[in-house]
């Protein structure tokens, strides 16, 4: 099934801000800022390191974080905020700036426009058709979602060890 909108995410962009601001329509999402959530699940898909050991998930008192292959998961209704996640981190992916603590959902804006395209200061977020390209360094994290941002295996020279699908 093709979605009618795609959304966009340019997250060297969204990293110029400090604190997302974008708005969001979607009526369940807290605070009205459900890009949140997006920008953490690109995050844990291109600029987590995937460690074997997953540091992350084991310091994670709830068990709110599982690794799935070579992928890591946050189960929202488990995290309570402990942030042990963040401290754990080695490599300083998970920051209070990229994990959003509040139980949050976002459908892509399918009936709507979406607000967080006109409401995003940076203009790091489009809607629209967009394709995979890694050369460009433009990924599909999951079916309507496309991210641009310069993997850590591409910053150490090394291939990937995981195919986003």
């Amino acid at each position: 099934m093709e979605l009618k909108n795609q959304i966009f995410i340019d997250l060297e962009k969204c990293y110029q801000c400090k604190e997302c601001t974008a708005l969001c329509n979607y009526p369940l999402h807290p605070q009205k800022n459900g890009i949140k959530i997006l920008i953490e699940e690109a995050i844990r898909k291109i600029t987590c390191r995937h460690c074997e050991d997953a540091p992350c998930v084991l310091s994670c008192p709830n068990e709110a974080l599982k690794k799935e292959g070579d992928d890591i998961k946050r189960a929202s209704f488990l995290c309570t905020s402990c942030k042990t996640c963040l401290l754990a981190c080695p490599f300083g992916v998970n920051t209070l700036e990229t994990v959003e603590f509040k139980i949050s959902f976002c459908d892509l804006c399918q009936e709507r426009e979406a607000e967080c395209v006109k409401t995003c200061p940076q203009n790091a977020i489009k809607v629209g058709k967009f394709e995979e390209n890694v050369d460009e360094d433009i990924y599909k994290i999951r079916e309507g979602l496309f991210v641009k941002a310069v993997s850590w295996w591409k910053q150490l020279g090394t291939q990937p060890k995981l195919r986003i699908k």
